[in-house]
């Protein structure tokens, strides 16, 4: 008698839409946003007041995108109560960590988009005649370089860049517009030409006009102007602890339980196998984005896992034991709430079969290799994956829930293969200042 031998499986198209996959999905989002809106980074920096003090404590470190117009602060971690400081209150801060430093700033733009949504001239005599509307702004904007000519850099609302360079107490917005007509559109550079006038006495010849409207090449040149003067230059960088890789091994052991669809010939039967644990192991190689202070990371593992399962039908003993080597591409969010560091982490894997030894028993006792039709059984396996995790210095220690669609191909079991998996995993790389 022909049996028909499947495992729990579904298209890997379908992985991450059956309603279990996403009540978890949606679980593991909401988790990670909670923890993201509720989360204080509270750093240690300083504050100068409109006196001109320095004043040690804490900031609530948001690594803004968009230029803070508020910051919270306290003197101490333990104590309970914050001070909320605006513009008018300081004069700016800075971060300890890495020097990051805000001046408040106020001043008026014009109010020009240079996104897709570019604001539409019939002619450039219209674009030139035009009423100048403009914002006034108060805002701490965050020093890129400082000496005798100090650049900063202020991001609005919609996350468009401003520059503004102060010099001899006067304060300089560059001006930079992308405009359309209805023939075609036109970037006007007007912040070179100002910028020529504003750094005329430097002492060699600068490339103002090629000089990019972006803060690596706006900061290259002010600190390029700085360097011809005897003051202290004082350069800022937002990215000072710079993206990082995390490379190293990683070992644990995999609990499955699988539920196998028995073909008969009349209708296929469902059959729960043996929970078993098995180990699991690897290598990684990680990237942590400098931005964040090392929160963000996208991670990729050349990973083994071992899959069996055990089950008893019609007089006969199935034993499914199988080895698998594959790839996993996951992102990381760090959440730092103390020591160790915990994470979540979200991804998926492709994997295929290196080493098969199912094996039956048949009801006389002989043991034979179980031979599966080709056409239901695949020799790869998709999965998608949710975890979270605790990482103290070198190690880290994580726990994973994979669902994927098994080594079965037929059309008639749609059971996915559920695993959960504790990994123990050793990092060579460099580490994060927030773990050491």
């Amino acid at each position: 008698m022909k049996l028909n031998i499947f495992v729990t499986f579904e298209q890997t198209i379908s992985l991450l839409l059956k309603m279990k996959s996403r009540v978890y999905t949606s679980l593991l989002l909401v988790l990670i946003t909670t923890i993201c809106l509720a989360q204080k980074n509270f750093t240690k920096a300083k504050i100068i007041t409109t006196e001109r003090d320095t004043l040690s404590g804490y900031i609530n470190y948001k690594e803004w995108i968009k230029s803070p117009g508020q910051i919270t602060f306290k003197e101490d971690l333990s104590q309970p109560s914050v001070v909320n400081y605006d513009t008018k209150q300081i004069l700016g801060f800075i971060i300890d960590s890495n020097q990051e430093t805000y001046h408040s700033l106020n001043f008026k733009v014009e109010k020009l988009p240079r996104s897709s949504n570019k604001i539409m001239y019939s002619s450039m005599k219209e674009y030139n005649n035009r009423a100048k509307i403009t914002d006034s702004i108060s805002t701490f904007a965050r020093v890129l370089t400082a000496g005798k000519a100090t650049l900063y850099h202020y991001v609005d609302k919609d996350a468009e860049a401003h520059f503004l360079i102060k010099k001899d107490d006067s304060l300089h917005v560059l001006i930079y517009h992308i405009i359309e007509t209805k023939r075609y559109s036109a970037n006007f550079r007007e912040y070179r030409s100002q910028m020529a006038e504003i750094l005329v006495d430097a002492c060699k010849p600068l490339p103002i006009y090629a000089t990019d409207y972006y803060v690596s090449s706006m900061k290259k040149l002010i600190s390029t102007y700085n360097a011809c003067f005897n003051e202290p230059i004082k350069t800022e960088s937002v990215e000072k602890d710079k993206g990082r890789w995390e490379y190293g091994i990683m070992a644990g052991a995999g609990y499955t339980k699988l539920t196998h669809s028995m073909g008969t010939s009349f209708s296929y039967v469902s059959v729960k196998g043996d929970a078993t644990i098995t180990p699991v192991g690897g290598v990684f190689l990680n990237y942590v984005f400098a931005r964040g202070r090392g929160r963000f990371a996208l991670m990729n593992e050349l990973h083994t896992y071992h899959v069996k399962s055990s089950i008893f039908f019609d007089g006969e003993h199935f034993n499914f034991d199988m080895h698998y080597l594959g790839l996993q591409h996951l992102f990381r969010y760090t959440v730092y709430v103390g020591k160790p560091s915990v994470y979540a982490l979200l991804g998926f894997s492709y994997s295929r079969v290196i080493k098969q030894n199912s094996t039956m028993v048949r009801r006389d006792g002989s043991i034979e290799p179980l031979v599966m039709f080709s056409w239901s059984v695949k020799n790869d396996e998709q999965r998608g994956i949710a975890g979270i995790g605790l990482s103290l210095k070198k190690l880290m220690l994580e726990g994973r829930y994979y669902r994927g669609n098994g080594f079965a191909g037929g059309l008639s079991t749609a059971i996915p293969n559920n695993r959960f998996d504790i990994l123990l995993k050793f990092n060579f790389g460099r580490i994060s200042k927030n773990n050491s």
